[in-house]
């Protein structure tokens, strides 16, 4: 049986980084938890969700505790790991990005939107766990942002 290791928060950057999906987790409030599959960019340290006007995450995210999980699990192997980043939100539209913002490329689109509101995670802490041992933890993400250097394991 393997067991679960804490992964250290430079390590949960890392993965955080390199990441393009995960699940934005808020709560409305009328008290209801909503769980949102999302495309991700990182800029500084923070984490940028494009959404359209009037969905819940651009009703409910401004100001609000948010939590991004990403993960990998490989159930063959048994192994995997995943990463839970914690903040508040920060809703933007277009206008009110800087030029840097504005030019850095954004997630990828799923579906084709002429307007976009802006959620910026700017994260306060960072948790991960893995399972496994002797594996890149990288090297099984469908897809991945950031190219893996030589030390990472």
């Amino acid at each position: 049986m393997t067991e679960l290791v804490d992964l250290a928060p430079e390590e949960c950057e890392r993965l955080l980084r390199a990441g393009v999906f995960g699940r934005l987790v808020l709560t409305t409030v009328a008290g209801r938890v909503e769980v949102l599959p999302v495309n991700y960019v990182t800029a500084g340290d923070a984490i940028w969700v494009r959404t359209t006007p009037g969905s819940l995450l651009d009703r409910y995210a401004d100001g609000a505790p948010l939590l991004l999980e990403i993960d990998h699990v490989d159930y063959g192997r048994r192994h995997g790991w995943s990463v839970v980043a914690r903040g508040r939100g920060q809703r933007l539209g277009e206008s009110e990005r800087s030029a840097g913002e504005r030019h850095a490329p954004g997630p990828p689109r799923w579906v084709r939107r002429d307007d976009a509101v802006w959620v910026r995670l700017p994260w306060q802490e960072l948790s991960g766990r893995r399972t496994g041992a002797g594996w890149d933890l990288f090297a099984g993400l469908p897809v991945s942002r950031a190219a893996p250097t030589p030390d990472r394991r």
